[in-house]
């Protein structure tokens, strides 16, 4: 049976290709259409996901599955604001529901026309996509499930009891009241962009005293009985579409930064507040999963799910034996989990796939598409005979080196197939690439892929594995000094593990620096510059090298020196 999942809109739009319960293809829109966190219907994903799985005929599909019942979402948020006596938001909650609904039937009218299908095409609930997203691709049994992002239909976090193929829904809590939504307003507060640029709020609070934060437990409550709350007199967003803080926030916390203003150390201390709010309030769900369902393992999935520093506590508490994360966590894996989980509606027995845990589900180059785009440039290169002792001498030396291999990872982090590698043991790398390879924000930090063997020999981890970046782990003391590039100023890193099964190419690469240097790891960050999406073909990766302080690309075998 194959089953065509999409995530249709707002942000972080894709597709993916599901067939008897394995994943073929899976790709978000922004890999094609070029804008980051695209909100573009997915034509161009659809169209890959179709040809990767030799799809010729779209009817060939069983069935397509939408991660968002959109008829609903607008009734909830139509119900939400019309409560207000406004007539100006009256008049928005109906303007709102009504493009919600449209968006519904424009899916169904693109997916008639444009691609002439003509079989069933069923919309799905948003949270429960998220939820089939973690738990059909982890190879547990049963598991607690705890989802956190900024909204779906009307729930902004749910907990489930997963066994088999069923989930049993046993606590959701509803927008307003929202993790994500929170952490986003906090963004768009501190001058950057919401639902994008997250991250680095998170990577900022590691600059922030105490300070904020009992203030900032008055924005956010955590209920005795472990649930959360927004005291929603300090935001304008229920009221009204793209609004944020209130002017109650402003006054308890200082004016709100303009995007290219200086960063204050009133800034950091906002960051930081929110960020340790953000993780108590995640940390009492995840007590309280543990609570209603009695499980060893936990799930997690949700763009809310994405806070690295956040999961690395709770990966590292004793609360659940085994904990995994999907890593595209955020709204694009909502297209893997509406396949999935429409398969799964339709078939009694589940069915694992190892295969599944693999993220590299995304576009592959062939030698000559690479050939083609190296003489475009009119580049000088060479097929290396051992790529990856050409690589090591190169970053022994200092050189950055973009490094491209193979399919395309799905979800937004770089696990060794389209990054940016660097020698760890320089300080001065990390400044240098923030400063002119990547072009961003000095505080951001940057992540150390390690092999597997040796990832508790540097970092204070209780799993030996962590494939995906999403787990932000502290560093061991004695280490901080030997890999200070990888080592964010709190001592933390975003670890990210590879085993030869994982990623050959990556993991071959890696362990010959280790044979050259005795060190197991190499600084890895996504192939961008800032503000672009990650590369998807050679093309774009060497338009990226010609344009930043890179010293080399390899692209599979192929080796370009500046």
């Amino acid at each position: 049976m194959i089953i065509l999942g999409i995530k249709s809109a707002l942000h972080d739009t894709s597709a993916a290709i599901v067939n008897d319960g394995k994943i073929l293809a899976a790709s978000d829109e922004e890999r094609f259409d070029r804008k980051k966190h695209s909100s573009n219907f997915p034509i161009n994903s659809i169209r890959f996901c179709l040809r990767e799985a030799k799809i010729q005929n779209i009817n060939d599909v069983d069935e397509i599955a939408i991660g968002m019942k959109w008829e609903e979402r607008g009734l909830a948020r139509f119900n939400m604001r019309s409560s207000h006596k406004s007539s100006e938001l009256a008049n928005l909650a109906a303007e709102l529901r009504e493009a919600d609904r449209k968006h519904e039937s424009d899916v169904e009218w693109i997916m008639r026309n444009n691609f002439r299908y003509k079989g069933p095409i069923k919309f799905l609930d948003h949270h429960d996509c998220h939820a089939a997203s973690c738990f059909f691709t982890s190879n547990f049994s049963s598991s607690a499930i705890v989802i956190i992002d900024g909204a779906g239909e009307i729930a902004s976090s749910r907990i489930y009891k997963a066994q088999g193929k069923k989930f049993q829904k046993l606590l959701q809590i509803d927008y307003p009241n929202s993790l994500g939504k929170f952490y986003g307003v906090i963004t768009d507060y501190l001058g950057f962009k919401m639902e994008c640029d997250e991250g680095k709020v998170m990577a900022l609070a590691a600059y922030g005293s105490d300070k904020l934060v009992k203030k900032m437990r008055e924005v956010l409550k955590i209920n005795d009985n472990g649930t959360y709350e927004l005291d929603l007199s300090y935001f304008d967003f229920p009221k009204r579409s793209g609004a944020g803080v209130s002017e109650k926030f402003i006054d308890s916390f200082g004016p709100k930064r303009l995007p290219d203003e200086e960063i204050t150390q009133q800034h950091k201390d906002v960051s930081k507040a929110a960020q340790m709010r953000f993780e108590e309030a995640v940390m009492s769900l995840v007590k309280l999963a543990k609570k209603l369902t009695r499980e060893e393992n936990l799930c997690m999935a949700g763009g809310g799910i994405l806070n690295s520093v956040s999961n690395g506590k709770i990966v590292n508490s004793d609360i659940f034996k085994n904990v995994y994360i999907y890593p595209a966590a955020g709204d694009d894996g909502v297209s893997v989990g509406a396949a999935l989980l429409s398969y799964y509606l339709h078939n009694n027995e589940r069915v694992f796939f190892e295969e599944n845990q693999n993220p590299f589900l995304g576009y592959c180059a062939t030698e000559k598409e690479i050939i083609d785009a190296i003489k475009k440039y009119n580049l000088t290169y060479k097929k290396c005979k051992n790529v990856y002792k050409d690589v090591v001498k190169l970053i022994t030396q200092n050189k950055i080196v973009g490094w491209y291999s193979g399919r395309t990872e799905f979800g937004p982090r770089a696990l060794g197939n389209r990054s940016i590698i660097a020698d760890p043991r320089e300080a001065d790398n990390k400044d240098l690439l923030n400063s002119k390879i990547k072009k961003r924000e000095y505080f951001r930090p940057f992540a150390p892929t390690v092999l597997e063997e040796h990832a508790k020999e540097y970092f204070e981890t209780q799993c030996l594995s962590l494939p995906y970046m999403i787990v932000a782990v502290n560093t061991k003391k004695e280490k901080r000094n030997i890999i200070p590039a990888v080592v964010h100023i709190d001592g933390t890193a975003r670890i990210h593990t590879v085993n030869k099964n994982q990623n050959k190419r990556f993991w071959n690469l890696i362990n010959e620096f280790y044979k050259t240097t005795g060190i197991p790891m190499i600084l890895n960050t996504s192939f961008n510059r800032r503000g672009e999406p990650i590369v998807n073909k050679p093309s774009e990766a060497i338009e990226c090298f010609l344009n930043s302080g890179m010293d080399a690309l390899v692209l599979e075998d192929f080796l370009i020196i500046r």
